[in-house]
């Protein structure tokens, strides 16, 4: 990959908060200054490895006391990445969801997931031969505006890149080799937590690019793990996805992914909608939080063995067997798993090439050269020869997709549902993708909530369901993909979630959240059983 300054674009300058922001057009000033002052500038040097970064308990809400922007994400639309790209139901955007590299679009991808204090990582860009505003914004509560303008940056002349990667079959893997416009460093001004980069030029065709900064020394109470494994299988960014191709047919799709490209629709994965509501509930409860990404829980054990609970937003489906590993020892020693979505923990994939691509070979049509070996066959957790299914640690497991109904609240005077009174139903929060316990072994659980719908040609009875582990560790599954963007009407693929529900939604996470960043749930809320044991 190259790796130098490259030709005609010189490295970022800062501009403070009171600095020009531009909305539709930057100003001609704007664009002379991005040639004339930043020059001379050189790359960003090392920055210490000490941050001073508040740490203590409270520091959540120390930052979210800090002025937010209610704009930070206008005029970017929300992009629905799955399965079947958003393009399929908009036209209009097809080129650019589909084929983005010949769009107008300025689109971006880091070297990384993730950073903390004093780590480099370096901003990819494409654009339109002309100068980029890069703001960096940290997500959050921050007074209902979502998000805290931290820094912007001007790179000068972000050139075109028309050349896209594709790999022979089998693989097909996508790629870039988009030169590097900005290092960027974490330091004192950029404490832990989910960050978005938007990337705007005078065409204002504007698009967000994802980092986590981690704290590798957090003990704090609570774990958030961002699913960027989930967000990538399901990029369809240059017309492949893990699931389809440029015919939107699973037998042309990439059989290994690759994080060295934009993420589709608005750049941000699946972060906007799975995953912002519960970030910003999760600040606005002012609930000290340790940010991390699947790649943390794949490889670094220590990024969760100082918390008390480990929680994952509406769609964290890729666990590699090292993640499945480190949460199942976390379990046996008390700490909590709370996962606010469906279909979680269902497939395995494999990572490969230094970290940067994710293979997965299920259905593609070729033999998985690992197929046989159970401890590196890419396949469902369920399906040999693997053979260990996701309720064996969920409670539940997913049982349908593309469904649509209300849920039935089983026992509403029994924690967490008991914060709701004299609510029944929570409707329109079922879909997109559904869990249930009836149809895998597993452990007993309590059925928190419950529907009856029909799934190709038979009824299932999709659940949230509750348990507890030998160790009083709880096990909270939600088992619907509605859930997390239930809580602020979001979600892509069904609108119109009731003020009711939204607000519901948002009370029952949030005793949740608060409850089980106290300890092991077992103690205070001992779990009641509704379905027993299925051996």
């Amino acid at each position: 990959m190259y790796k130098g300054t490259p030709e005609l674009a010189l490295r970022p300058r800062e501009i403070g908060e009171s600095g020009c922001f531009m909305r539709k057009i930057i100003p001609v000033a704007l664009f002379l200054a991005a040639f004339t002052s930043l020059q001379f500038l050189t790359p960003a040097s090392a920055a210490t490895n000490k941050c001073s970064w508040d740490s203590a308990s409270g520091w959540v809400a120390r930052e979210n006391a800090l002025p937010g922007y209610q704009g930070w994400a206008k005029e970017i639309r929300l992009g629905f990445t799955s399965d079947y790209p958003f393009g399929m139901q908009d036209k209009k955007t097809q080129s650019y969801l589909d084929s983005g590299y010949t769009s107008k679009y300025v689109q971006g991808w880091f070297d990384s997931s993730s950073a903390t204090c004093g780590q480099k990582v370096q901003l990819h860009l494409r654009g339109n031969n002309e100068p980029v505003i890069i703001s960096l914004f940290r997500l959050g509560y921050y007074g209902d505006t979502g998000a805290r303008l931290v820094k912007k940056i001007i790179a000068a002349r972000v050139r075109e890149e028309i050349r896209l990667n594709v790999s022979p079959a089998p693989e097909k893997i996508v790629y870039t080799e988009w030169p590097s416009y900005f290092d960027f460093i974490p330091d004192e001004s950029t404490p832990p937590g989910q960050y978005v980069f938007r990337l705007d030029d005078k065409y204002n065709k504007s698009s967000l690019v994802p980092l986590t900064i981690v704290d590798p020394q957090s003990s704090a109470p609570l774990t958030f793990v961002s699913s960027v494994f989930t967000w990538q299988m399901y990029n369809h960014w240059g017309g492949y996805s893990a699931y389809k191709g440029p015919n939107l047919k699973r037998t042309t799709r990439s059989v290994v992914t690759s994080f060295n490209r934009p993420y589709d629709g608005d750049g941000s994965g699946q972060l906007r909608y799975m995953e912002a509501p519960v970030i910003s509930k999760i600040e606005k409860l002012g609930i000290d939080t340790n940010y991390i990404t699947d790649f943390e829980l794949d490889s670094i054990p220590s990024a969760i063995t100082r918390t008390k609970s480990i929680a994952f937003g509406g769609h964290a489906e890729y666990w590699t067997s090292n993640m499945r590993k480190n949460i199942e020892y976390a379990l046996a020693h008390s700490v909590n798993l709370i996962n606010l979505g469906g279909n979680a923990a269902y497939n395995r994939p494999l990572l490969q090439n230094k970290n940067r691509e994710l293979a997965m070979w299920r259905d593609s049509g070729f033999v998985d050269p690992r197929g046989k070996d159970p401890l590196l066959a890419t396949s469902a957790w369920r399906d040999a020869p693997i053979n260990q299914p996701e309720s064996l640690i969920l409670g539940s497991q997913y049982v349908g997709l593309g469904l649509k109904a209300d849920y039935t609240i089983t026992r509403p005077s029994a924690w967490p549902m008991s914060v709701l009174p004299n609510l029944e139903t929570l409707k329109n929060v079922v879909g997109r993708e559904v869990d249930s316990p009836l149809y895998s072994k597993g452990p007993a659980v309590q059925v928190l909530a419950h529907t009856t719908v029909t799934f190709r040609k038979r009824v299932i009875e999709p659940m949230a369901t509750y348990y507890n582990t030998e160790s009083l560790a709880g096990v909270i599954n939600v088992g619907t993909n509605g859930w997390v963007c239930g809580m602020e009407n979001i979600c892509p693929w069904h609108p119109g979630i009731p003020l009711e529900t939204q607000s519901a939604l948002q009370a029952v996470t949030g005793e949740i959240l608060i409850e089980a960043a106290k300890g092991p749930l077992g103690k205070t809320h001992p779990a009641k059983v509704d379905v027993p044991a299925r051996p």
